[in-house]
């Protein structure tokens, strides 16, 4: 049996070797190699460090794009030729400077048509007035007699026709009193003297004056010859038609009563026909001789007048707006600035297809910036604020700025909302449009802080603190580690609450709770990946959660 056992260990001893190599490394080495890798595992998952005394600002940082104060894009409102163009790219211009002058051929030849158009259309009108005025003349029909209007037998709107009875006319204002006298007594020239009219039970006499003096004789009872004459009085008031009086003229009476009747009575009868556009009269009014009471419609001459006023307001209104349109060929700066680009030059022909703008013009008086702040920060800046900025181009340069706008239409981005904050430079300097700035507002600044990383916090206000040296060598660190460990507390350390003040990204200040002598625990923001430290790998892998310590 020993035979073949050596015998065996003969045939396999560089087997046999290889194994016994094996068994050491898995047995004696490989575990040495786990505990060191292990170590260097948890040495690179925290670190401790004290609290340490800095200036320690809390504030709200940003970036965002130069922008001038203003831009304007210069764009041609007419076609034609550009027939000057005094600037150049890089010039600096005044507010309404003339950048762009157009040909005004056209426009100048269409003024002057408008113009004629105009006045073309005043003559039309003032003809078709005039036709108007005739023909409304001929269309007016006028009184033959004085009177009051006793009564209307038409309307507006009727149509009649030549000899309509229109209205009874009668005039009291003025009454005639025809009396008899002796034919021996009258004398011709009585026309035009006063005479006295007596009324009948009336005790006082009327004045009058004789009108007519009759021509005929006339045989009265008992063969007396007599002569009509004609007097008119003034009525005052009390005169009706009928009514008896005798009258005296030179002192010779009258040879028996006579009877007052009306001045003026009778019948107004239309002198045409056609449909009646307006009556100028109504019951009860006075209508004087050759005054005008009805006018007949004519629509055809309205519609003409209408027509003609139509063609004059649009031939104005052309003829303004090619006036108008006049002030487009000439382009003034609209804001005071710097030319940035320049597209269009003069001998240039400007069409309905060019889509380019023919200058573009930046205000670089101020600059300014935008950056979008989280709907958890927006609330604790106002306008006026000051911001430090900084830009990549200017390496080394601090400036500032101020806020200028913060606007309430917010953005949603990965389902975070933000809002647009507007920073004015204080100064330019150098910056240009497009440049990237970064800015900081500071919301709040403590001297000689005392101060941990923003990751050594856990929970709020809990700070892991290494334990004491005695307490580590007296093994009571190893008792607490199963308790600890489930309660998330690192190896060697204990839990202590603190009270803290302001924070910025990297650290958070500690008023309460710790000394600048504790060891607190610091998680790293990288962790190695255990298994490749175990295999011999050195790779290391992001870890998202930087508070806790990943198993």
């Amino acid at each position: 049996m020993k035979g073949k056992v050596l015998e065996f260990i003969k045939r396999h001893k560089k087997g046999l070797i290889i194994l016994l190599v094996l068994i050491i490394l898995v047995g004696v080495v490989l575990p040495g190699m786990i505990r060191g890798k292990a170590d260097q595992l948890l040495a690179d998952m925290y670190q401790s460090q004290n609290p340490e005394r800095i200036d320690l600002q809390e504030y709200i940082s940003g970036s965002g794009t130069i922008q001038p104060n203003d831009q304007y894009s210069i764009t041609a409102m007419v076609q034609g030729e550009i027939v000057d163009a005094p600037f150049e790219e890089g010039d600096i211009v005044e507010k309404d400077q003339v950048l762009y002058q157009f040909s005004t051929d056209s426009v100048e030849n269409t003024i002057k048509n408008a113009d004629l158009s105009v006045r073309q259309a005043e003559l039309t009108v003032s003809d078709a007035k005039k036709s108007k005025s005739e023909t409304t003349k001929n269309l007016s029909l006028k009184s033959n007699i004085d009177g009051y209007v006793s009564k209307l037998y038409v309307k507006e709107g009727d149509v009649i026709t030549a000899g309509t009875q229109v209205a009874d006319v009668y005039d009291n204002t003025r009454m005639v009193l025809t009396v008899p006298f002796n034919a021996a007594d009258v004398k011709s020239s009585w026309v035009g003297n006063t005479a006295k009219v007596y009324v009948s039970d009336e005790a006082q006499s009327i004045s009058g004056k004789v009108t007519k003096v009759a021509a005929t004789t006339q045989n009265q009872a008992g063969n007396m010859v007599t002569k009509n004459v004609t007097i008119e009085v003034k009525n005052p008031g009390a005169l009706a038609a009928g009514m008896e009086a005798t009258a005296s003229i030179d002192g010779v009476d009258c040879n028996s009563e006579g009877t007052f009747a009306v001045k003026s009575e009778g019948v107004l009868s239309a002198g045409a026909s056609g449909t009646i556009q307006s009556l100028n009269v109504e019951e009860g009014d006075y209508l004087s001789k050759d005054e005008v009471y009805l006018v007949f419609e004519d629509s055809s001459v309205s519609d003409s007048v209408a027509s003609a006023e139509i063609s004059l307001e649009n031939a104005q209104n052309q003829l303004e707006s090619a006036q108008k349109s006049l002030d487009d060929y000439c382009i003034e700066a609209p804001i005071a600035g710097t030319v940035i680009t320049k597209n269009a030059k003069e001998g240039d022909n400007i069409n309905a297809t060019y889509q380019n703008a023919l200058a573009v013009i930046y205000d670089l008086s101020k600059v300014k910036f935008q950056m979008m702040i989280d709907e958890l920060d927006v609330l604790k800046l106002s306008i006026g604020q000051e911001v430090n900025v900084t830009a990549d181009a200017l390496e080394g340069v601090q400036m500032t700025g101020h806020i200028t706008n913060i606007s309430l239409e917010s953005r949603i981005t990965g389902g975070v909302t933000e809002y647009p904050v507007t920073v004015e430079m204080d100064e330019v300097g150098s910056l240009l449009p497009g440049m990237n700035v970064n800015a900081k507002i500071v919301l709040n600044e403590e001297k000689n802080a005392l101060c941990i990383p923003v990751d050594a916090l856990m929970r709020g206000d809990i700070v892991y603190v290494q334990d004491a040296p005695e307490a580590q060598e007296s093994g009571k660190s190893k008792e607490q580690t199963q308790e600890d460990l489930a309660n998330g507390i690192p190896v060697g350390y204990h839990e202590v609450k603190v009270t803290v003040g302001i924070s910025n990204e990297a650290y958070v200040q500690i008023l309460s709770g710790l000394t600048e002598s504790d060891l607190v625990y610091v998680p790293r923001k990288q962790s190695v990946d255990p298994f490749a430290m175990m295999m011999g790998g050195g790779d290391t892998v992001e870890d998202q959660d930087v508070g806790n310590i990943r198993e």
